[in-house]
């Protein structure tokens, strides 16, 4: 009787491999035949799910921004609107090993997308997709009495997703300079910088 092959499981253990060798040697420097030799599966197995590097690194972003979606609902569950937004940008910053290599899978995406239109599409939708849910959240949080601000909801999510990105790439480049306690303290004085009342109990959680 032929073995019955749970193909999303595969193609999960695939995904995660080629995350392993991406955060061991660098995008530059991983091969298909890396990939394929951490996975335990053939080039011809790789090929079956996916059609090259760039497929594969799409395809990790859509597996991590998955995982994000699902530990943001954990992590906003119960609190009220500033502390949901707090979640929010938290659950952005690389605080720990599992956001660190989710961040490092987006920062090698960047140039791949500056220079492939379909790529540029997919990171241009999934941006998108932040950014409503971030607007959604400063809406609820200015109705709440707790912005005092002339921009735009649209504007200030703007500006927090560039602190967001700022942040993210120097703990990558600089991770003694910037370790999760400056990370947290950093982003909750933008958040004042801003207009918005953040109280010390909820700066203080280790979301």
């Amino acid at each position: 009787m032929p073995k019955i092959v749970d193909h999303d499981e595969r193609r999960e253990e695939i995904l995660s491999a080629a995350i392993r060798v991406i955060v061991d040697v660098g995008l530059d420097h991983t091969t298909t035949r890396a990939i394929a030799h951490e996975s335990g599966y053939s080039n011809g197995v790789l090929s079956h799910y996916f059609q090259d590097k760039d497929h594969i690194l799409q395809s990790i972003l859509v597996k991590t921004h998955r995982e994000f979606m699902d530990r943001l609902a954990d992590s906003m569950r119960g609190k009220d609107e500033v502390g949901q937004l707090w979640a929010m940008l938290m659950e952005n910053l690389p605080l720990d090993g599992e956001r660190r290599v989710e961040t490092l899978m987006e920062i090698t995406f960047w140039p791949r997308a500056l220079s492939n239109p379909a790529l540029r599409e997919f990171q241009r939708e999934a941006a998108s997709e932040l950014l409503a849910k971030l607007r959604s959240l400063i809406a609820d949080v200015r109705r709440a009495g707790r912005l005092d601000s002339e921009l735009t909801d649209a504007d200030v999510a703007e500006l927090l997703i560039a602190v967001i990105d700022g942040i993210s790439v120097h703990a990558e480049l600089f991770p003694k300079r910037l370790p999760s306690v400056q990370q947290r303290k950093l982003m909750r004085a933008q958040m004042t910088a801003l207009g918005f009342h953040v109280d010390a109990e909820v700066a203080s959680v280790a979301t």
